[in-house]
């Protein structure tokens, strides 16, 4: 809720100093002696860098959106691989059955309550991770299958811990990842640029400019800061939680 307050303030604050530099733009307009001949060449260009900027913003939402959805999907094939081994060990000797299902408990707890809030404050992850999730599969490999349903139940474990690897894999990407300095320069400086010209070319009624500008700039104000909302797939408002891992008989 703190941070929907935020982003509405953040949206509100732009809105008002657009509204207040249409009707100082438009005041300043009037009292010209002499009105200015509007420039066909410069409303042209005007227009061509606000269909430049939108395809930056475009683009811009496109790859947050992408890899937050990446890293929804590596977070959900890892729970539900991670799942359906603690299931698997049903068809273990009890003793065997204890140590993978307690190993996936493990990794699963360590994930939630160690790794997530570092993967919010985008911070390294580190090898025990790693370590834990190897100890899943070494309670399973540690284990000499003596029938033919134990064979296929560890065939299966072993496919399912495959899958979680590489959706641990992807997850570890996605939190160390994000948009690039060079696009966020290119963000604040072209949305800066497309306010400007659209300021210095404005229309001249008074109200007509003041809804305009109010609204192309609450726009763009909004996309920037969904744009970063969505650049932290873990963290924010909009960042995943650890909800997957407390599935059925994971995370204790």
């Amino acid at each position: 809720m703190e941070h929907v307050i935020a982003v509405i303030g953040i949206v509100a604050g732009v809105v008002v100093v657009a509204g207040g530099a249409a009707l100082l733009n438009s005041r300043k307009a009037r009292s010209a002696s002499d009105e200015e001949v509007r420039d066909d060449t410069a409303e042209y260009l005007t227009m061509m860098v606000g269909v430049l900027y939108a395809l930056v913003l475009g683009l811009a939402l496109v790859s947050v959106w992408e890899t937050k959805d990446s890293a929804d999907t590596n977070v959900s094939a890892e729970a539900g691989a991670l799942h359906q081994t603690y299931l698997l060990a049903d068809g273990l000797p009890p003793a065997a059955a204890q140590r993978a299902r307690s190993a996936v408990d493990t990794y699963a707890a360590y994930v939630r309550h160690d790794e997530w809030p570092m993967m919010e404050q985008r911070k390294p992850l580190g090898p025990h991770g790693w370590t834990l999730l190897h100890d899943v599969q070494t309670a399973w490999t540690d284990f000499e299958p003596t029938t033919n349903a134990q064979q296929q139940v560890d065939q299966l474990a072993f496919a399912q811990i495959s899958a979680a690897y590489q959706g641990r894999h992807g997850r570890e990407a996605a939190a160390g990842g994000g948009m690039s300095g060079v696009m966020w320069f290119g963000l604040i400086a072209g949305g800066a640029l497309t306010l400007g010209l659209m300021f210095l070319f404005g229309i001249e009624r008074t109200r007509t400019h003041l809804v305009l500008a109010t609204g192309f700039t609450s726009l763009i104000a909004f996309v920037v800061v969904l744009i970063y909302a969505l650049n932290s797939p873990f963290g924010g408002p909009l960042g995943l939680s650890a909800a997957p891992f407390a599935a059925v008989g994971l995370g204790g």
